[in-house]
């Protein structure tokens, strides 16, 4: 429901229960139904539900406002109504509303068979849902991380086909199946009933009892990490929603046919009952089903690009008008109406593998019959269209040039990539001229010498969070000499978790990683949470360093109402020079259980890598789905800066972001923020150092939230400010490029930014 379903990873279509599974029965029978709302009463029970409330555009370019109204949400005769309504105002604007009910913080659900019986609102532009969320969507992150499972989906101009959708990523991925049924039982005209069957390692999706769709492959991961131990997201409390929105980016809007009147039951859901089964208990001991190898075909020259002229598509979109003429070497665009973007004329070739871990060469041939530019890539339409090479604008002139470009291949491997040339909305309508595109391997990245370097956020340990590869232990490697257990705990704090038999020693059970790549001349944080079952002692080794700490057992509780917190160990390290250390815990104990958590080897400054000279090291750019914007590191003589292109704002300030995380601000402490920052198009921007609001919506700015200027040239600018909240290790820095000033911007332009520092300047005295 939250996302623009255009271009899908996967899709089943099923007729009338015609798929080769579709006879598949249910496993789950009376006797295992834990919940159920038949909406006998006389009006919503709030016990179970609760109303949401969103402004139009929140999401997916949608028309309506939700809100608790009984007009849009009530009950009738044993039914659940969401009623769309429209109002025409007398200044000739349109109003739309509609209801959206939940039971997050009532009813939330691990795994089982959620269950529907309703009928649908016919006509353009109504797209009613039955679907879930997670409670915590900051679990494992914001959307699509923390995943999603649409039970029904059914477009009110096309109310013979369901949608069952699974989201996850990041980056966004889904997979989706269709079931249809004979118009003359349409989804609107008649009830019936929508179901998905949740477990771990599969998730089935079915109408009237006919299965029509599974999955059993997905991932979440935050970009530049580790994927999450399987079946993370799909392993975590999620709620149930319903709810009719009135358009949107998917199915379309409103037009003159559509029926908002009361007294007719066009833009209504009817809900007869909503149904959860669950068994006893799960097994959650399953793996990821593993993919088969990416294998590429080559010529025998080493060319990566069939010449088959079947192996390329002519693609045209948003008022594109052209041709193309090729015999699988050389290829001829033509456009008529170069459309309104950059891709509104495409040339691609798709299906071409790239393998992680090996280097690339990308050539071709190419001339226009008068000067014009055109853009080329290499994108991955399974994983969000992100680009593996480019996008790159191409100068072409009226004489053959040769283009080529070398680039590495980190991202996982893909069978799917695609070759693109992207000729539309260029200020030009020259006929464009390709021959000779080859692609191919010409050698592997050395990991090797390249050492073991900082993840995005700035740390050396990988999974330091315990989250990731088999057993929530990737990355690790274990020396356990007693047969220690050793394992993370499936609570929602995920602690590595070690229990050591009698007169065992500390040396005796060891984790570790080895490798870490630190600079010299810079001071590095060492540190990680623990406690134990018992008194005892732990011990750290790095860098020739042996650091031993008495650790406690956790306390019932830090602070009357608050939850308790494990011991926290921290120690400083400055190598002189550059080097590769390794780091070790020895957990080892004479009986006892220890939790260790939060490991992390980081440089020790408020900000890190403020000059992008570890490319994006540290920075994490977020775009929220209705807006679009991309974030690179680029070479500006000596420098490097980051370069934000933006497409789209969105409608709210905080829709762009470039952020980090885990920044150090200490009570009475006085800060200098400083940057440089310049855009090709004259607009107001935005910063703040921030609380980290994720688990109570609390985003309290401590520097104040600072708006200024920038225009076509660098300019530097500053701030100070004194902390005067509480000492917090886990403030955001954020710049925020979306509606700042509510000025929404849909023209593409690109912020440059450099040397970004937060610096502590002097020590406030304690006011008497």
């Amino acid at each position: 429901m939250k996302f623009n379903k255009i271009g899908l990873l996967a899709c089943s279509t099923i007729l009338c229960g015609t798929l080769a599974f579709a006879q598949e029965t249910s496993m789950y029978t009376d006797a295992d139904l834990v919940w159920q709302e038949d909406f006998s009463g006389k009006k919503l029970n709030m016990k179970d539900w609760n109303f949401e409330f969103h402004e139009p555009g929140w999401v997916n370019a949608e028309l309506q406002s939700y809100d608790d109204s009984s007009k849009n949400t009530y009950v009738k005769d044993g039914f659940l109504v969401i009623q769309a309504l429209k109002k025409e105002n007398k200044n000739g604007t349109v109003e739309y509303t509609s209801g959206r009910i939940n039971t997050m913080g009532k009813h939330e659900f691990t795994y089982g068979r959620f269950e529907a019986r309703l009928k649908v609102p016919k006509g353009p532009g109504f797209l009613p849902a039955f679907w879930m969320m997670p409670g915590d969507e900051t679990y494992y992150g914001q959307w699509p991380k923390c995943g999603e499972i649409d039970i029904m989906e059914v477009l009110g101009h096309e109310t013979n086909k369901l949608y069952g959708t699974l989201h996850f990523g990041e980056p966004h991925a889904m997979q989706q199946g269709t079931y249809e049924v004979e118009e003359a039982h349409n989804f609107a005209d008649e009830f019936h009933v929508f179901a998905v069957e949740w477990e771990p390692g599969e998730i089935r999706w079915y109408c009237d009892g006919k299965l029509y769709k599974k999955v059993n492959d997905w991932f979440t991961k935050r970009p530049g990490f580790g994927e999450l131990s399987y079946p993370a997201p799909f392993d975590q409390p999620f709620y149930i929603i319903l709810n009719v929105a009135v358009g949107g980016s998917w199915v379309g809007y409103p037009d003159e046919t559509t029926n908002f009147d009361p007294k007719l039951d066009d833009a209504k859901m009817y809900v007869d009952y909503v149904k959860v089964y669950q068994k006893k208990s799960y097994n959650e001991d399953v793996d990821k089903p593993e993919h088969a190898p990416v294998v590429a075909k080559t010529d025998s020259s080493g060319n990566m690009v069939s010449t088959n002229k079947t192996a390329w598509e002519f693609l045209k979109a948003g008022g594109g008008v052209g041709s193309v003429e090729t015999d699988g070497k050389n290829h001829t665009i033509k456009t008529e109406k170069e459309g309104s973007l950059e891709y509104s004329i495409q040339y691609v070739q798709p299906n071409v593998p790239l393998n992680m871990g090996f280097k690339y060469r990308y050539s071709f041939d190419a001339w226009a019959d008068s000067p014009r530019t055109m853009i080329t890539g290499i994108s991955a339409p399974n994983n969000s269209y992100e680009r593996r090479f480019g996008d790159v604008k191409v100068k072409l002139t009226t004489k053959s040039q040769h283009f080529s470009w070398e680039f590495e291949m980190e991202a996982d491997s893909d069978p799917a990539c695609r070759i693109e040339y992207n000729c539309g909305a260029q200020d030009s309508t020259a006929t464009i001229h390709i021959a000779n595109v080859r692609l191919e391997k010409i050698g592997e990245i050395d990991y090797a010498a390249l050492g073991k370097g900082s993840l995005p956020d700035g740390n050396y340990i990988y999974n330091g969070q315990f989250q990731e590869g088999k057993n929530r232990l990737g990355e690790w490697t274990i020396e356990n000499k007693v047969n220690a257990e050793i394992k993370v705990t499936k609570d929602r704090a995920r602690m590595l978790c070690v229990t050591s038999p009698k007169k065992a020693k500390p040396e005796d059970v060891i984790i570790k990683q080895t490798g870490l790549k630190l600079e010299g001349g810079k001071t590095y944080v060492v540190k990680f949470d623990a406690y134990s079952s018992k008194t005892t002692t732990i011990t750290a080794r790095f860098a020739g360093i042996t650091k031993t700490e008495r650790i406690m057992p956790l306390p019932s509780s830090s602070k009357k109402g608050k939850p308790a917190l494990p011991g926290h160990y921290q120690w400083t390290l400055a190598p002189e020079k550059d080097c590769e250390i390794d780091f070790e815990l020895l957990l080892g104990s004479d009986g006892q259980t220890l939790y260790v958590d939060n490991v992390y080897v980081k440089e020790n400054a408020v900000i890190a890598n403020g000059s992008f000279e570890r490319k994006l090291t540290g920075w994490e750019l977020y775009a929220h789905q209705n807006s679009s914007a991309a974030c690179e590191v680029i070479q500006s003589g000596e420098s490097k800066q980051a370069s934000v292109t933006i497409e789209k704002t969105g409608n709210l300030d905080w829709m762009i972001q470039l952020k980090q995380n885990g920044c150090l601000l200490e009570k009475g402490k006085k800060y200098k923020i400083s940057l440089k920052a310049k855009s090709d198009l004259d607009r107001t921007i935005m910063l703040a150092l921030q609380r980290d609001g994720s688990k109570d919506d609390n985003w309290f700015p401590y520097s104040n939230t600072l708006r200024f200027e920038v225009g076509k040239e660098f300019k530097d600018y500053e701030w100070t400010f004194v902390m005067g909240g509480d000492s917090d290790p886990n403030v955001i820095f954020t710049i925020s490029m979306g509606a700042v000033s509510d000025k929404i911007i849909n023209k593409k332009h690109t912020i440059v930014f450099d040397d970004i520092r937060v610096e502590e300047i002097e020590t406030q005295e304690k006011k008497k």
